[in-house]
């Protein structure tokens, strides 16, 4: 399913225009093969307090993740296609939940597809951090949350970014790669 998925979603990625090669090497070399060896992570904690002054924000930890060495096997990671990591901990649980998704290097930020329709972010360069963005799909579920992830049974699948909620936007500045490392792990 998931090399279905990444071809699939790799022929969206054949043409970049109104982007010079050169720009969008530079911001994929700069946020992600070429940041911390290409191993980068970006990441945000809220504490309880901000959760408490944000009662319509469910997330609690988000992070996104990159290792130039993983990703799709049937072509090498570039700026016109590479694989992240997502995870994210929802603001009642300590467990993480995480997919892959697949990106391209647009103009001036990155515009990524989870794995198995599970949603559409932009990750906008700011400074040395990552602003990720949820797209709203719009459709049927232009209601509900826009991330989700499926678990085994519909009780298992979570996700975040309803409209008019406080999961919308993110910052996630540069992060220790123990931090990512830690959610890909559960």
């Amino acid at each position: 399913m998931r090399i279905v998925a990444g071809f699939a979603i790799g022929a969206q990625f054949l043409g970049l225009p109104g982007t010079s090669i050169a720009e969008t090497k530079d911001i994929y070399a700069q946020y992600f093969s070429g940041a911390d060896g290409g191993k980068p992570c970006y990441a945000c904690i809220y504490d309880d307090a901000h959760l408490k002054a944000h009662p319509m924000q469910t997330v609690r930890r988000l992070e996104i993740d990159f290792d130039k060495t993983f990703g799709d096997t049937d072509r090498p990671n570039s700026a016109s296609y590479f694989e992240i990591g997502i995870s994210f901990m929802l603001r009642h649980s300590k467990k993480w939940n995480g997919d892959s998704a697949y990106c391209k290097t647009a103009k001036g930020y990155f515009d990524c597809y989870l794995d198995a329709d599970d949603g559409l972010i932009h990750l906008t360069p700011q400074g040395g951090a990552l602003r990720l963005t949820v797209i709203n799909r719009g459709g049927v579920d232009a209601k509900s949350d826009q991330i989700r992830l499926e678990g085994e049974g519909d009780e298992d699948s979570v996700g975040f970014g309803a409209p008019n909620s406080d999961d919308l936007v993110f910052d996630l500045p540069h992060a220790d790669r123990k931090f990512c490392d830690a959610a890909s792990k559960e």
